[in-house]
């Protein structure tokens, strides 16, 4: 008899565990959910923020025509190298990378924005191309880290007389 009622007592607490994992996973779901839920997975301001901290650990990689590696970078492979690692899939070409997310007025600018410079020669086709990390909407002026020729990977202004009349455009990536 006392055998039956151990085993009752347990079946009994068993079905209370199992009740009690259910709710909990109805209350919350399953850890995958509860990731995805999370305000950090959930929050674009986050991973942007994450994406620029990321670009700023290159500040001083050497520059180097056609490279995308941190032993050396040009503009698009900087910005593709830098995006790739948070899920974005951005063509190898400061010309072609204008077209890889949604076109954004520069009075709309954000962080983790794309903007474009003509080349050496105003006028021209695009030729450059950095991501935004500030933006002073009140005075319509942005900062934004690059790969420069001269600099290699360094923060600039949009008020820098090279790039402000050197200005192109701009692009919100998308995944």
């Amino acid at each position: 008899m006392m055998m039956l009622a151990a085993a009752t007592v347990m079946l009994l607490m068993a079905s209370v565990s199992v009740q009690a994992q259910e709710l909990t996973q109805r209350k919350h779901g399953s850890i995958m959910e509860q990731i995805q839920q999370s305000a950090l997975h959930n929050d674009p301001d986050a991973e942007i923020k994450e994406l620029l901290d990321y670009a700023a650990t290159f500040k001083g990689t050497r520059y180097r025509s056609g490279a995308s590696s941190p032993k050396g970078f040009d503009c698009s492979g900087f910005t593709s190298y830098v995006f790739s690692k948070f899920g974005y899939s951005l063509t190898r070409s400061s010309r072609s990378q204008i077209n890889d997310g949604e076109k954004v007025e520069k009075n709309n600018l954000k962080p983790g924005d794309l903007v474009f410079f003509n080349g050496r020669a105003v006028g021209k086709r695009i030729g450059h191309v950095g991501i935004v990390t500030e933006v002073d909407s009140a005075k319509g002026q942005f900062k934004f880290i690059h790969a420069s020729n001269s600099r290699g990977v360094t923060v600039s202004t949009s008020e820098e007389p090279y790039y402000k009349r050197r200005y192109v455009g701009a692009c919100r990536p998308t995944k």
